[in-house]
């Protein structure tokens, strides 16, 4: 889904590639039992797509020269302030906020900006929470701000649906989304990190809540997803009974969901904020 040269180390100009970005959605989807997007609508994942491969420089840029780690994405919020257009050229930029030396690690807030290069309008901002396990002789800085909670006083109804995730959607999923970490495809990789199979994508799981609650929620409608935060909890290994519960918020325009897998919160604390509609769409 981006144009960023695998060389590139400096903010450079992804765009999104409309065709790319209804593979993505159609892979998601099918973890979902719905068929493909009758058009390429981007959502908001897209915006973490594009700028993945910078976050990923930036955290390796850090860890350079610290041992060998691994990585943990413990949580993410995004903003999307206007969905990409296909092929618009976008500057994407990334900064440390805070890092902090903790027992396991080094903990990082990670932000990464998306703007239109031809305006100069934010499109998108991200923030990761990421902890770099092994690592503790990074250069503490800044200061670690606690991720935005929904507040549920009246909830509505919960809705759950199964979520098909094998070893080959996983597979998938990484290639639509260019994510190609071996924990994710090789099973040998994965034991060795320390987990009993190739585990799950989180972000393949926060697309799926998106699917869905603009399924149910949206008229079908992604683009109208504007903002989103998740906490990872546990892996999601391949075959197991795993569930997407989605419950409306009394505001109307939010929407929490949460992630079980073998009968535990896999996502925990998830949420969606919903645009009005604007015109019918899927």
């Amino acid at each position: 889904m981006t144009t960023l040269p695998d060389s590139a180390l400096d903010p450079s100009a992804p765009s999104l590639d409309a065709d790319a970005a209804l593979r993505y959605r159609t892979v998601t989807r099918r973890a979902l039992g719905r068929p493909a997007p009758g058009r390429a609508v981007a959502g908001p994942l897209a915006a973490f797509v594009l700028t993945h491969p910078l976050a990923e420089r930036t955290v390796a840029d850090l860890a350079a020269g610290h041992g060998p780690y691994s990585l943990v994405h413990l949580a993410q919020e995004i903003e999307l302030h206007h969905p990409p257009r296909p092929g618009a050229p976008l500057d994407a930029t990334a900064e440390l906020d805070a890092v902090r030396v903790e027992p396991k690690g080094t903990r990082l807030v990670l932000t990464t900006t998306l703007a239109d290069r031809a305006t100069g309008a934010e499109q998108a901002r991200l923030t990761a929470h990421i902890l770099l396990v092994g690592i503790r002789a990074a250069e503490p800085r800044g200061t670690l701000v606690p991720m935005a909670a929904v507040r549920q006083e009246t909830p509505g109804a919960t809705l759950s649906s199964d979520l098909g995730i094998d070893r080959e959607w996983i597979a998938d999923y990484g290639h639509a989304a260019g994510d190609l970490n071996p924990v994710h495809l090789d099973t040998e990789t994965a034991r060795s990190a320390g987990f009993e199979d190739v585990i799950a994508h989180g972000m393949s799981l926060v697309a799926l809540a998106v699917e869905e609650a603009a399924e149910r929620y949206a008229d079908g409608d992604v683009d109208r997803v504007r903002a989103i935060g998740a906490r990872f909890a546990r892996p999601v290994l391949p075959g197991e009974g795993t569930s997407l519960d989605l419950t409306p918020v009394a505001d109307g325009d939010t929407v929490a969901f949460s992630v079980r897998s073998r009968g535990a919160v896999a996502v925990k604390g998830g949420w969606l904020r919903l645009a009005p509609a604007t015109g019918a769409g899927r």
